[in-house]
């Protein structure tokens, strides 16, 4: 591939879902959270387009967002906002979607830059995606190294979990998940949604799915969403468990961002 980029030392993980609401976002806040916490660089890619709420549930305005650095208003240093030691978020704007609109020449020397940043400043980025089927979310879900699928036991919320494996599956050649089931009563209610998606996809995909693991409903958390502190020391802790099950970090032979720019044709 003429412009692919060198292997990447840098863990991409994707947070995904078939719907809106399940806690995708607080998922991938308190991810971040814990890997920071262990010691590692870590960014959060807000990669939800123009509905970008991660700077929302922190009460950070950022300055900057990946749209400023595609129009040449900014330059890549600027777009991480510290959170706190270790962690930082980039706000994706609408800039995923425009990156598609660029001339060849300028897209690629963008994507190389984000690449040779990421290497250079992290450890583990974690990808905020869309809800649904967006174009956008099965771009970036199935370029990154670990994705995950967020469910709730609702049983609109656990189609639509399928759907997204079944799509990544069949048109991206996916063939393993991981699925957190999120707001469940108890591991037993998590394993039935676990084994409902796994059977589904074992009959009409190819893909493999593991059990991440299950985060109870806690309503104290979204107070502290609502008092913008997005994190909880309990749901934290069930989330800890389930980031131990991912396996350890290795180098990958070809780049999230080189994936990127295959899927977007160049």
């Amino acid at each position: 591939m003429e412009h692919k980029l060198k292997g990447s030392s840098v863990r991409y993980i994707g947070i995904g879902s078939g719907k809106g609401g399940v806690g995708k976002t607080i998922i991938s806040i308190n991810a971040g959270e814990i890997l920071a916490e262990q010691g590692y660089r870590v960014l959060i890619f807000d990669g939800d387009l123009g509905l970008s709420n991660i700077h929302l549930m922190y009460g950070i305005a950022p300055l900057k967002d990946l749209s400023d650095l595609i129009r040449g208003l900014t330059t890549i240093k600027e777009l991480p906002v510290k959170v706190k030691e270790r962690l930082f978020f980039i706000s994706g704007g609408s800039g995923f979607h425009e990156l598609a609109d660029l001339p060849k020449q300028r897209l690629v020397s963008i994507i190389h830059a984000l690449h040779e940043f990421a290497e250079e400043n992290y450890d583990y980025v974690i990808v905020d995606t869309p809800p649904g089927l967006h174009r956008t979310t099965i771009t970036l879900l199935s370029a990154v190294d670990v994705p995950i699928i967020v469910t709730t036991p609702e049983p609109t919320a656990i189609a639509d979990a399928y759907a997204l494996i079944k799509v990544l599956n069949k048109e991206e050649g996916v063939n393993s998940f991981h699925l957190l089931i999120n707001k469940a009563d108890n591991e037993g209610e998590a394993l039935a949604v676990y084994e409902s998606v796994k059977l589904l996809a074992a009959k009409y995909t190819e893909a493999s799915v593991n059990y991440l693991g299950f985060l109870k409903f806690r309503k104290n958390l979204i107070r502290n969403v609502i008092n913008q502190n997005p994190v909880d020391r309990g749901f934290k802790n069930e989330l800890k468990k389930a980031i131990q099950k991912i396996e350890p970090s290795k180098r990958e032979t070809e780049s999230f961002w080189s994936k990127i720019l295959k899927k977007i044709g160049i």
